[in-house]
């Protein structure tokens, strides 16, 4: 029965219908053909549709943050901060020189991609270089043209991911359109063949028709975007090997569908398109809430003490943290976000922030200390450079969360939730230890590091 199930569809056909050698040929040709087109269209959508997809994916992410960059060099003066926004500049003329391999449909698209963003880096480096009197005068002005030229060039990804998307979806039914006939035809031909094989002709068609619906089912699954479906074919004939190729495109279209979300690479969380939609949709239907703004304390000097990858371990760790408390705590209407290196956001029912601060503070001090070398954790602090670049001792992390709720206004909008959080998160870091505070000012809990 294995070595049966692993011979070609030829070669099972000749078995049980030599009387019947022409429909045999007629058969197997015409299966052979459509598996060759839907192989055709498969890798197809490999090649083509999926590459774009996840190109586009890259270039968002790209451009949106080398313009956090930008934005955060234009206050700190940072040359780290410079570096890393060049760095994203190289990598996103490089995706588009890429992308402009893959496709000819967009290589006028790219090609002016190319020059927006040339002018947009152009805009940069010019505020770059102004002295500070110059930039306070034309701030204003050279701000707008850039949020124009990102607005522009975000636009032109989306439409580019969007035209390649209704693409893939005209493939994924001309796929379905392709097994639906080789199955009719097929179906057709292989009562045939019952008739006149009786015994193992009915066995080889059945088996044939069973991957063949199997594959049909597949399609339209597939086409209705529910890519969890895996088809029942274990032979290792075309059919089978067919069926190994749908799934894995399904596999690789299940992880291109998840990464239409905004998502952290590094904690998988939700990041701040996601925040934003979450708090909006929250303050749309007038629901009580509270947004919690947690940082870590002290990471920089961690990082620079032990390396990214161990500040890496960190932000992993306080991502699993925050999502475990979350989860344990609160009811699924909550939400759980990384909006970008050790910031997070937690978003609650107003009335349930103190367990879940308490807790995220409690289980973070406790834990924190296996990230340190012994000798730093018996010293209760490493020697690191301040930003200044003066040597200096900084204690142990600590995490420090602002939280502003809308109970008593519930006309809060998302951006004002999101400034006042950022403004008492700056004053929370002012105090010593691991704490939380509301936006009332007033100190709700403190739990002050004692290492």
């Amino acid at each position: 029965m294995k070595i049966f199930s692993r011979l070609t569809i030829a070669t099972k056909m000749t078995m049980g219908y030599f009387p019947l050698a022409l429909i045999i040929v007629i058969l197997s040709c015409y299966t052979l053909v459509n598996l060759n087109a839907l192989g055709d269209i498969n890798r197809s959508i490999v090649a083509n549709n999926m590459a774009i997809i996840e190109a586009c994916d890259k270039l968002t992410n790209n451009l949106l943050a080398q313009e956090g960059y930008g934005q955060r060099y234009l206050i700190l003066k940072s040359d780290e901060m410079l570096t890393l926004f060049s760095k994203r500049d190289i990598e996103f003329e490089k995706i588009l020189k890429d992308l402009g391999n893959i496709t000819e449909a967009e290589k006028e698209k790219i090609q002016e991609l190319i020059s927006i963003h040339s002018r947009y880096d152009k805009l940069y480096f010019y505020l770059f270089n102004l002295d500070e009197k110059s930039f306070n005068q034309i701030q204003s002005a050279k701000e707008e043209q850039i949020k124009k030229s990102l607005d522009y060039q975000l636009n032109s990804i989306r439409k580019m991911m969007i035209n390649t998307k209704k693409s893939l979806e005209n493939k994924t039914l001309k796929a379905d359109t392709f097994s639906t006939r080789a199955f009719y035809v097929v179906a057709f031909l292989s009562l045939l063949g019952i008739i006149v094989g009786i015994g193992i002709a009915l066995f080889i068609t059945r088996s044939v028709a069973r991957s063949i619906n199997q594959l049909k089912l597949a399609a339209l699954k597939f086409s209705e975007h529910k890519f969890d479906f895996v088809p029942d074919v274990n032979e290792y004939d075309e059919f089978g090997t067919l069926s190994r190729a749908l799934t894995s495109m399904a596999e690789q279209l299940s992880k291109l569908k998840k990464m239409d979300i905004d998502t952290s690479p590094l904690t998988r969380l939700p990041g701040g398109m996601a925040v934003e939609n979450f708090l909006h949709q929250k303050i749309k239907y007038g629901q009580k809430i509270a947004f919690c703004l947690l940082d870590i304390d002290k990471f920089k000097s961690f990082n620079d003490r032990y390396g990214y990858a161990r500040g890496n371990d960190v932000i992993k760790f306080t991502g699993d943290l925050i999502r475990r408390v979350v989860t344990e705590i609160m009811s699924p209407d909550s939400f759980v976000g990384h909006i970008g290196g050790d910031d997070f956001v937690v978003i609650v029912p107003f009335n349930s922030f103190d367990t879940i601060c308490e807790e995220i503070i409690n289980k973070f001090d406790k834990n924190i200390v296996k990230f340190y070398d012994k000798e730093d954790l018996e010293k209760g602090y490493i020697i690191s450079k301040t930003r200044q670049g003066e040597i200096s001792e900084f204690p142990i992390m600590s995490i420090s969360i602002a939280v502003v709720t809308n109970k008593d206004d519930l006309s809060l909008s998302s951006v004002k939730i999101g400034e006042l959080a950022a403004e008492l998160k700056e004053y929370a870091k002012t105090f010593e230890g691991s704490i939380y505070l509301t936006d009332r000012r007033k100190k709700i809990g403190c739990q002050e590091n004692t290492k």
